[in-house]
């Protein structure tokens, strides 16, 4: 009888569908990004714009760690900033703790579409990622 009752659940499509599921298949753990890479080598880089002044700063510059550990650093800066300025705070802010990075994501503002970023990044052998407004 049980072989019976066994088979008739194997053969009924109902009973298929309502089954609970008692060891359902898992993917296999493998870590998402290779695990020699390390925190700050894939950075997502981008303005907070249009923000009330403090004390004389009115933009943010936000890095954020799109492999590893996900962190972000804010600084504060003014609206008048340019490719040079950027390329400064990356260094004071971040290069001092993790070096260049390998890529850097970022939109289209003309400070990190410039010929100076471009030859910066060329130079320094840096894969610049642009994406469209609005669609990170």
């Amino acid at each position: 009888m049980r072989d019976f009752i066994t088979n008739y659940i194997k053969g009924c499509g109902t009973c298929q569908i309502n089954k609970i599921n008692t060891h359902p298949t898992r993917p296999p753990i493998f870590p998402i990004s290779p695990t020699s890479s390390l925190p700050f080598q894939m950075v997502a880089i981008d303005f907070i714009v249009k923000r009330p002044p403090f004390y004389r700063y009115d933009l943010i510059l936000m890095i954020t760690d799109h492999n590893i550990s996900k962190a972000s650093i804010f600084i504060p800066y003014k609206e008048s900033i340019d490719s040079a300025g950027v390329a400064k705070l990356y260094t004071m802010h971040v290069f001092l703790h993790y070096r260049f990075p390998l890529k850097i994501i970022s939109n289209r503002d003309p400070q990190f579409t410039s010929a100076l970023a471009m030859d910066l990044c060329k130079s320094l052998e840096i894969c610049q990622n642009v994406s469209t407004a609005y669609h990170p």
